[in-house]
């Protein structure tokens, strides 16, 4: 309500009431901060939804790559052909050639057993290894671990249990896939091999080895159907 002033000369003025008093500005104020609130709530949560979505976005790209990364190590691993280590290596591959492909090892070492000289070098991609023997430069065995192929599971116990003493590697490979762990040496013409599955199984990894490209033991941990 508006109040009635007399000044000291008898003039009635008529003082209104503020306009921030009045009832109708403070609904305006709060309509109008209701109203912005859920203007800034969606900024941030369309925000948030963009940086959710670059964060996943890398996450998968850096996964590709790494999986990309890892497919060409092993490929590089693959290639690396082994000689005889009581012939000198002889057949197997160059040690300037096996550096031209991996690059230069992450360590080395030698050793010296029974008057036969081993070069030991070690590369490293991420959690992936690889190691190459050589005796005068030459390959004479090679190793690959930390590596894991993205597969469908293919080997179950019934599976294992169904390789018999004899079988070839390729026939298992032909059947269950490429081993994602492998260790080949030759040892005066005698081809020793040793393959572990760790992943396309059912629950658990799988051991296999083979002499001259015939399966002579195997074992397996957790395996199930």
């Amino acid at each position: 309500m508006s109040k009635k002033i007399k000044d000291e000369n008898g003039n009635v003025y008529v003082q209104k009431k503020p306009f921030y008093k009045k009832v109708w500005f403070w609904l305006l104020v709060v309509i109008v901060v209701i109203c912005a609130g859920g203007a800034l709530g969606g900024g941030d949560g369309s925000k948030s939804s963009n940086s959710s979505s670059a964060a996943s976005s890398k996450k998968s790209n850096d996964a590709d790559k790494t999986i990309s990364e890892n497919a060409e190590f092993r490929k590089k691993f693959d290639a690396i052909k082994v000689g005889d280590l009581m012939n000198h290596g002889d057949g197997g591959d160059a040690l300037a050639d096996v550096e031209k492909s991996l690059g230069k090892p992450s360590t080395t070492s030698t050793t010296n057993d029974q008057g036969v000289k081993v070069k030991d070098y070690i590369w490293t991609k991420g959690s992936v290894s690889i190691n190459v023997q050589f005796n005068d430069d030459k390959v004479v065995s090679k190793d690959i671990d930390g590596f894991k192929f993205a597969r469908k599971t293919k080997m179950n116990l019934d599976g294992f249990n169904g390789i018999a003493d004899g079988a070839t590697y390729s026939d298992i490979v032909a059947k269950f896939g490429e081993p994602d762990g492998l260790d080949e040496m030759l040892v005066s013409g005698e081809k020793t091999v040793t393959a572990i599955w760790l992943t396309g199984t059912k629950g658990g990894t799988v051991t296999l080895q083979f002499t001259n490209d015939a399966l002579t033991s195997k074992t397996q941990s957790g395996l199930k159907n």
